[in-house]
């Protein structure tokens, strides 16, 4: 009856491990990762879909937990109001470590890191949105949150609404 119940226990305790394992994962998706946990944040494969469906253009952050640059970031960026309400115009993506993509594309300059990327509703970077007011060898790279609202403001003029359309207007068959 002892060993029953031992077994019992023990069963029941892995069951709740894995259990919380998973849920780890869904959390770690949704979470900001130290970018700001108030934003809707989406893994690569779904925000490209919700972008296509809604139409937004999607702001791709790329960083790594290691890097001294990014941690720098990340509490200008949580902390921005600015940035916060400018999210809800866009599809947000957060990628970190082993997430990011390992196609040219996401990298146009370099695999330094953090890099904000912005890429219309069909999932194409637009390399020529960058950080204007920043290090000209490194176009994507953010340092503080002024500069990311300048990049936001300029993709979401070019890559919503009547100004993107126009420059797509032979895409259509």
């Amino acid at each position: 009856m002892q060993t029953s119940l031992v077994h019992i226990v023990l069963f029941s305790s892995l069951q709740v491990l894995l259990s919380l394992s998973c849920f780890q994962d869904v959390v770690e998706a949704a979470s900001g990762k130290g970018f700001g946990d108030n934003i809707h944040w989406r893994t690569l494969d779904d925000g490209k879909k919700e972008a296509e469906a809604s139409g937004l253009p999607i702001m791709l952050i790329i960083h790594k937990t290691w890097c001294g640059a990014c941690k720098a970031l990340k509490p200008k960026f949580a902390e921005s109001k600015e940035i916060s309400e400018l999210a809800h115009n866009f599809v947000m993506i957060n990628l970190e470590d082993e997430e990011e993509p390992k196609d040219d594309s996401f990298s146009p300059d370099g695999g330094y890191i953090p890099r904000i990327l912005f890429l219309d509703p069909s999932g194409e970077v637009h390399p020529e949105i960058t950080n204007k007011i920043g290090n000209p060898n490194y176009k994507y790279f953010y340092s503080n949150a002024d500069q990311v609202v300048s990049g936001m403001k300029e993709a979401q003029v070019k890559l919503t609404g009547d100004s993107f359309k126009q420059g797509h207007t032979g895409d259509e068959l």
